[in-house]
């Protein structure tokens, strides 16, 4: 039906943003600005249970990126949410890229 359509013409949006995010994550002049912003954790947290693997994947990047900075990862465990999304991707992928987080 209709739906299905609609639904491939919204992922590259995510696509496109969550890569986004996951290059400016990249760089670690821009960790700290990411954690502190309202809307992008709760973002890389939606994006982690995508039905698309390459946002999920870009969306673990992101986020492993900004674990590096240590300040961060108080931050990352207390967002609502984040944990349970990557128990719930570590149990679909075998959680190789979120180990380091956990």
């Amino acid at each position: 039906g209709n739906s299905t359509a609609s639904a491939m013409s919204a992922e590259p949006d995510a696509l496109a943003v969550v890569n986004q995010l996951r290059d400016l994550a990249a760089d670690p002049m821009n960790r700290r600005a990411i954690v502190q912003d309202q809307g992008c954790l709760p973002g890389l947290i939606l994006f982690l249970d995508h039905p698309n693997p390459q946002v999920v994947y870009s969306a673990l990047l992101a986020i492993r990126y900004l674990a590096e900075c240590r300040a961060n990862r108080e931050k990352l465990k207390g967002e609502l949410g984040m944990m349970l999304s990557l128990q719930n991707v570590m149990q679909k992928v075998g959680g190789v890229c979120v180990r380091r987080l956990c």
